[in-house]
């Protein structure tokens, strides 16, 4: 028999919407909070304070989980939240899942007697993170441009008229 856990998806980007959407289409109970201007699934239910956070079987909180030191990374909120603050809503023992954690962070959550697993020390995660990442950079900085592929000039993308077109082998 399968079992609803209570799933409550804080801060972060669409990485954390999309994920609080399955989440949801799985068939567990998943509350938002600070991700009011993402695109919310029907079944998730968006929350405007942490007052019912300490309910949940379990937080996933962003990769990374600071944006800046000490504040929650929510680029998808008009709101801006300290760490203290959304850690200090949670009851001892909960179980919180972050990826690259702060050592400030870290004792922040150990000082409440939270249980917090860093998902971005999972060698899989890091490996499978790290391919659209290098892709995405690539791109933006036109310095890979595969025959044929997306960011080749058969498919209309030219290098600005300052910059040497680079051919693909590196030459």
């Amino acid at each position: 028999m399968r079992q609803e856990l209570n799933f409550w998806v804080i801060g972060g980007d669409m990485r954390q919407v999309r994920l609080a959407g399955l989440l949801a289409a799985d068939g567990h109970s998943v509350h938002t909070f600070a991700l009011e201007q993402g695109e919310r699934a029907e079944q998730v239910k968006e929350e405007a304070t942490l007052r019912e956070a300490a309910l949940a079987d379990c937080v996933i909180l962003p990769l990374p989980v600071e944006a800046e030191s000490g504040m929650l990374n929510a680029p998808l909120s008009a709101g801006r939240y300290s760490l203290s603050q959304v850690l200090g809503a949670l009851r001892s023992g909960q179980v919180i899942c972050g990826g690259r954690v702060s050592r400030e962070a870290a004792a922040l959550a150990e000082e409440r007697g939270l249980v917090l697993r860093d998902y971005f020390l999972r060698e899989e995660l890091a490996v499978a993170n790290a391919v659209p990442n290098a892709w995405g950079i690539l791109q933006r900085k036109r310095a890979f441009h595969p025959p044929n592929g997306i960011c080749s000039p058969e498919n209309g993308r030219r290098a600005a008229p300052w910059k040497k077109e680079r051919p693909w082998n590196g030459s």
